[in-house]
C-alpha cells in the first residue's frame, strides 16, 4: 500500500521527472494526476494542510493569481478550493505528500530533496 501521494500533471515535465524519481527508487505512491481527474475542494483543502498553507501550493504565475493579486494577498484556503475544482492549474505541481514530508515543485531548488527520498 502507498504511503505517498503524488498529485501531478501529465503534461507538465517537471511532474514527470519527479515521477520517475519515485518509480526508479521503487517508493509506493498513489498516482493522482489531477489534471485529468480534477480535485474536489476537499481534497485541495487537504493538501493545504498538508503544505501548510495556500502561498504553499499557490502558482502564482496562472492569470486568475495574477489578476486578483494573489501572490500578495493569498485567498482563503475555501475561495483556493473552490478555485482550484474549477481550475487545477492553480495548484502548483507537483506535490508529494508522504507523511508528514511534503515536496512541491521540481526545480533545480528541490530536486536533491527529492533525490534523497528513500
Amino acid at each position: 500500500m502507498a504511503d505517498a501521494k503524488l498529485y501531478w500533471k501529465s503534461t507538465c515535465t517537471s511532474c514527470r521527472n519527479a515521477r520517475k524519481v519515485l518509480q526508479d527508487k521503487g517508493l509506493p505512491f498513489e498516482d493522482v494526476n489531477y489534471a485529468r481527474a480534477g480535485l474536489e475542494p476537499a481534497e485541495v483543502k487537504d493538501i493545504v494542510k498538508a503544505a501548510g498553507s495556500v502561498e504553499a501550493v499557490l502558482n502564482t504565475r496562472h492569470e486568475i493569481a495574477k489578476a486578483n493579486n494573489w501572490k500578495q494577498k493569498p485567498p482563503s484556503v475555501t475561495a483556493f478550493a473552490t478555485a482550484v475544482a474549477e481550475e487545477p492549474n492553480l495548484l502548483r505541481r507537483p506535490i508529494l505528500i508522504r507523511g508528514k514530508q511534503v515536496l512541491v515543485g521540481y526545480d533545480k531548488a528541490t530536486e536533491a530533496l527529492w533525490a534523497k527520498l528513500g
